[in-house]
């Protein structure tokens, strides 16, 4: 990624919104937070649908503009002769423009990266994906309560990952172009866009002086978590908290970093194909052998492994943390678990140095 040295601001105005989101929709497959219900999830921008940028963050996580749920990997069909023909659909080359993704969300996208990119074998469609997706990101004005993102090395405002910047301000929106790629995309919509004034600028600069310094909690050392949840693999903890799981699995589910998946074969004798769909290791029957055997039979085990993934294998593998401070699964969980007192106790448990 080709970060510019400069980032000039530029503003959109309000009732522009609509005009820029056409102009960038006739020349690129533009992804926007689309209304699903009382919450939001990426999808192809339409007018006659409705978008929201102002949930902090999106009630469904950006992982879908990668991970497709369910993704189809091949087709087949049967000819009367019996001959069997293997297809796959086209890979995503066309740009992608994906406006109003948050910082948290982006950072996740490392984390899968890790998964599909970087352990020795290549998945080709995710990768397609990745290559072809321009992030126009959002910076939070107003930050979830239940947002961490700083205690995990992030910020509000972090451009880490994206391809320009988008802040909202009252009556418009500031647009910081960060790659050649972003200028590129927003040069689409320089009609509706104009220089920012000083005041605007000095707007700017208190946010994100402001966001910056937001402090939900202690910064989190990732080498030393990573020691002590690895060295809890017997603790009671995890058998107490699993009197309180479900097992619902949703915390899985709206997890952008959370990679599980299933295959699945569907059709009938003479065509159908096989897909990838999202999964869960809250799951029992996600472990279930062949034989019936079940590794992780027990709630415990589930959570165990859940938690050691997050924060001492991928930390011991040289991965991201699989946590980026999102506070999804804090909103969602019915039985009120909560990732930051787990991550609390386990800090709390790190010998003094």
């Amino acid at each position: 990624m080709n970060r510019l040295a400069e980032h000039p601001l530029q503003i959109l105005d309000a009732k522009d919104l609509t005009a820029f989101m056409d102009a960038l929709a006739a020349g690129f497959d533009l992804q926007v937070p689309l209304v699903a219900g009382d919450a939001t999830r990426f999808g192809p921008y339409r007018k006659d649908a409705p978008c929201d940028f102002s949930q902090t963050p999106p009630a469904h996580p950006a992982k879908t503009l990668l991970l497709p749920n369910p993704e189809v990997l091949f087709r087949y069909t049967k000819d009367a002769g019996g001959r069997i023909t293997l297809s796959e659909d086209p890979l995503d080359a066309d740009l992608r423009v994906a406006l109003g993704v948050r910082a948290c969300d982006v950072r996740a996208f490392e984390a899968l990266d890790a998964v599909f990119l970087r352990r020795g074998r290549v998945d080709t469609a995710y990768q397609a994906r990745r290559d072809s997706l321009c992030i126009l990101g959002m910076g939070c004005v107003a930050p979830s309560p239940l947002c961490f993102c700083d205690r995990m090395g992030s910020h509000p405002f972090d451009t880490h990952g994206m391809d320009a910047l988008i802040i909202p301000l009252t009556g418009g929106w500031v647009l910081e172009a960060l790659t050649e790629r972003g200028r590129k995309v927003l040069e689409t919509a320089a009609s509706l866009l104009r220089a920012a004034s000083a005041e605007e600028k000095r707007q700017v600069a208190a946010l994100r002086t402001k966001g910056r310094e937001r402090k939900s909690g202690a910064p989190v050392d990732f080498e030393v978590l990573a020691g002590t949840v690895a060295a809890s693999y017997k603790d009671p903890f995890w058998e107490t908290l699993a009197t309180r799981c479900l097992g619902c699995g949703i915390c899985t589910f709206v997890c952008p970093v959370c990679s599980c998946f299933t295959l699945e074969d569907t059709g009938k004798t003479l065509s159908g194909g096989r897909q990838r769909a999202w999964d869960s290791c809250m799951f029992p029957a996600f472990t279930r052998e062949a034989s019936g055997h079940n590794p992780r039979e027990g709630m415990d085990r589930r959570l165990k492994q859940r938690f050691f993934h997050k924060f001492s294998y991928s930390i011991e593998n040289g991965e991201p943390p699989g946590c980026v401070g999102c506070g999804r699964c804090v909103e969602k969980c019915p039985a009120a678990i909560d990732i930051r007192e787990i991550v609390d106790f386990f800090s709390a448990e790190a010998p003094d140095v």
